[in-house]
């Protein structure tokens, strides 16, 4: 968040939509310090980072673990007139991304450049997070001059990075309930649908009470409002309630929608002090159907660094070979710690940057961070299975020719929405990006190449009823390809808002598909209804895939004259892939009924 505001009083009216009675400070660190700011030890330490770890908007403010040091280093606001003020709180966002124990991170305040007295403190053993409120009655909160700051303290070592954002230094109103978000997702499936969200009690009094209401508009046409009552609450000052109104909205018809939320009654005492954070509105799409998604995992790793070389061994790999069928995988390789990974490219930098990628190894599944043990993993990759999703990704029968790719797809839609399409070339195994500083790792598994599509990938509106068609193609000759007969393409299609990836494809970058008679082997009867026979094939691996890149049939070093029985195949277009020491031929096949 860029907006940097310092004392903006606005009494008894709620203007320019804060929602606070008075803001005195409102800091979302464009630069670090700020205007005003200092800071009074180990300044290398902190910087504005183009991030948004903290959970708010980038830039944030970062401390980072180097220059090493042990002792104190404080992030100090400018001074502040407090003088009169009934009730003074402070919130903001926070990330600590943790190596290990102890040291302390925490907010204390002054007054007149007195003594330091600590509001708020964390002692982590694992990477945290979140908003916190505080309220500050200390006795500093009425000092003609206030200021506060934000501070470590211990060896710098044993942290990775701290994020600050949204830094709000302000005297509530009374009674004010915010409402702070609408859950549901931005595209969901047709049939009954719960409207939740999340309300924060931004007052500074409790609040016992409100009523939810919502209502469902398709354009011009607006829906009739429910409202749903709540008592006997007890939600403390600063603390969130998430809520879910009834009766669910009955989503039976395609198209876009606008949810309205807003919050009435609070403590039944009608609206409250200020009603200008009480609505939000968000636009969300019911598709036409739905289809099974296959997830996406991503790593970001490297080849300099020695926890990714434990975590791939021990832990990935494991993981992989036991649920590696179930979900598509690429792996960014960084150019850090130390010289990095000679296989870093800029296109995987861009895909950090997108995440906010600050550490390695990292792990994201469909677009969120990820846990990092096979328990967690698993859990996840269960969960996104089961979700709805709706794209169809097909045609995908990706080609080479010597060091050129052609790449052809199909994607069917049943939402409309502008997404991201990212294609993208991995090779299976690689060995040549041994580290100038390596990590003890020998070979490495799904490495990023090429994105088709760029690092930021390629938008596209979808619209239900309208197939996105079209071939990608480029010379790999630039990239690090090892080993061309090695490759696979990942596509996937992502909302940027959210990061959530909807669904992914994977499939092996064959050789150019020859139907011409320069094999040795033969293939017969080509359409086939029953049996296929491969002929002068002796000794390879076969497998047969659908046009969505699926295996549907396999089979290890087959005898020389092979039947391969497709009479319980769908009618349709296959491709028979033979694989025959490094060589690799493709044939597409034709099953009838």
């Amino acid at each position: 968040m860029k907006k940097i505001i310092l004392l903006l009083a606005f009494q008894a009216l709620c203007v320019w939509g804060f929602a606070q009675k008075t803001v005195f400070i409102n800091e979302g660190f464009s630069s670090v310090p700020p205007t005003s700011w200092t800071i009074d030890a180990q300044s290398g330490n902190w910087s504005a980072a183009g991030t948004n770890n903290a959970g708010g908007t980038a830039p944030e403010a970062r401390f980072y673990y180097s220059p090493t040091f042990t002792g104190q280093s404080r992030l100090i606001s400018p001074s502040v007139d407090l003088t009169g003020v009934a009730k003074l709180f402070l919130s903001f966002q926070h990330y600590v991304n943790h190596y290990t124990t102890p040291y302390t991170v925490g907010v204390a305040t002054r007054a007149n450049n007195g003594a330091w007295h600590t509001v708020w403190s964390s002692n982590p053993s694992n990477s945290t997070g979140g908003t916190v409120s505080i309220e500050i009655n200390n006795g500093d909160q009425t000092s003609s001059n206030f200021q506060f700051c934000f501070f470590f303290d211990g060896n710098s070592y044993n942290i990775n990075y701290w994020y600050l954002d949204n830094v709000l230094l302000y005297e509530p109103y009374s009674v004010d309930a915010k409402m702070v978000k609408n859950n549901v997702p931005l595209y969901i499936e047709q049939g009954n649908t719960s409207i939740v969200g999340t309300v924060n009690n931004y007052g500074y009094s409790n609040i016992t009470g409100f009523t939810i209401n919502y209502r469902i508009d398709s354009g011009a046409n607006l829906g009739t409002p429910q409202a749903t009552t709540l008592s006997g609450l007890n939600i403390a000052v600063g603390s969130n309630y998430n809520f879910s109104c009834t009766p669910q909205w009955s989503a039976t018809v395609p198209g876009k929608y606008n949810i309205f939320t807003w919050i009435s009654d609070v403590n039944s005492l009608g609206p409250d002090s200020c009603v200008t954070n009480d609505t939000i509105n968000k636009l969300i799409g019911v598709a036409t159907q739905t289809t099974t998604r296959i997830p996406v995992f991503e790593e970001f790793t490297s080849s300099s660094c020695g926890p990714c070389a434990s975590f791939n061994s021990s832990t990935f790999t494991p993981f992989f070979n036991s649920y590696g069928t179930q979900f598509s995988l690429i792996k960014y390789q960084m150019n850090w710690p130390s010289n990095g990974d000679p296989y870093y490219t800029a296109e995987g930098g861009t895909r950090r940057s997108f995440y906010g990628v600050s550490v390695v190894p990292d792990l994201y599944v469909d677009g969120r961070a990820s846990g990092s043990t096979s328990g967690t993993m698993l859990s996840e990759l269960n969960a996104d299975k089961a979700k709805a999703t709706f794209f169809v990704i097909s045609g995908l029968t990706p080609t080479y020719d010597g060091t050129n790719i052609t790449v052809p797809l199909t994607i069917t839609p049943y939402v409309t929405g502008a997404f991201k399409l990212h294609v993208v070339v991995i090779e299976k195994l690689t060995t040549g990006n041994v580290s100038s500083t390596p990590n003890g790792e020998t070979s490495w598994k799904h490495v990023m190449m090429k994105m088709l599509t760029t690092g930021s990938g390629e938008t596209v509106n979808f619209v239900p009823g309208t197939n996105f068609n079209h071939t990608y193609t480029y010379d790999m000759s630039s990239t690090h390809v090892e080993e061309m007969s090695d490759l696979q393409v990942v596509v996937m299609i992502q909302e940027t808002t959210t990061k959530e990836i909807y669904q992914s494809a994977e499939t092996d970058i064959a050789m150019g598909i020859d139907n011409s008679t320069e094999d040795n082997f033969s293939i017969y009867p080509n359409p086939a209804n029953e049996n296929i026979m491969i002929v002068n094939a002796q000794n390879s691996d076969i497998t047969l895939y659908d046009l969505y890149g699926k295996a549907v049939l396999n089979s290890n070093n087959i005898s020389n004259n092979f039947s391969l029985n497709v009479s319980e195949l769908p009618a349709g277009t296959y491709i028979l892939r033979i694989i025959n020491g490094d060589k690799i031929s493709s044939k597409k096949i034709s099953v009838i009924k």
